[in-house]
């Protein structure tokens, strides 16, 4: 699966530069994200986006997808320019470096957790973006094999601080998204078993990689 390529280019191009720190980290801003990437260069190289291609992200919406496809392009143009052997002149990082935290920003790893979650979990979301439940804060996918090897896909629905507040309010919540999570997730892909988890939004971004 190409997308798949593409996806772990990128990320291990980040994670050569700071593991947690950049691919990972709950709250992360574009100005940590750029120190990160001026520290180190590693990244600066067309192998980064080795893999794309544009026919396997028609599930982005088209303004999301014809932004991707010209950010990978302009940074595969910017990082050929690079020597291996030589420093990265500072004219050309400064080039590359907002293209590729952009690309970083919209496959946002700290939401999905590989390439099958970004394509199905960006699905998932724009069913429900027409609607978006007011109590939801932020989702987060990741897929595999669950304890008995089916494909599975775990979703974990962060609700808002308001609605957290009263457990009360907190269970009536989830209770009332979760047929609606399940219900889009099954139609978006029937075979893998979907397993919606709710959480506090304050709850620790560890808690979940944990779980």
């Amino acid at each position: 699966m190409a997308l798949q390529e593409f996806w772990n280019n990128v990320r291990i191009g980040v994670r050569l530069i700071a593991p947690q720190v950049v691919a990972d980290s709950p709250r992360l801003d574009p100005a940590s994200i750029e120190s990160a990437l001026r520290r180190a260069t590693f990244w600066l190289t067309p192998r980064a986006v080795e893999g794309f291609n544009e026919a396997d992200i028609p599930f982005l919406p088209k303004e999301e997808r014809e932004r991707l496809v010209k950010l990978v392009n302009e940074f595969s143009e910017v990082a050929a320019k690079v020597s291996p052997t030589d420093a990265a002149p500072r004219e050309v990082v400064e080039s590359a470096l907002p293209l590729f935290r952009e690309i970083l920003q919209m496959l946002e790893f700290r939401r999905y957790g590989d390439a099958e979650a970004f394509r199905l979990g960006k699905q998932i979301e724009q069913k429900l973006q027409p609607h978006w439940p007011k109590e939801i804060a932020e989702v987060r996918f990741n897929t595999g094999l669950d304890h008995t090897g089916d494909p599975a896909l775990w979703i974990w629905v962060f609700l808002t601080e308001e609605v957290s507040k009263n457990d009360e309010d907190f269970l009536k919540a989830a209770h009332r998204l979760r047929e609606i999570v399940d219900s889009i997730a099954r139609r978006v892909d029937p075979d893998r078993w979907p397993y919606p988890s709710f959480r506090p939004i304050t709850e620790p971004a560890e808690a979940v990689e944990a779980s």
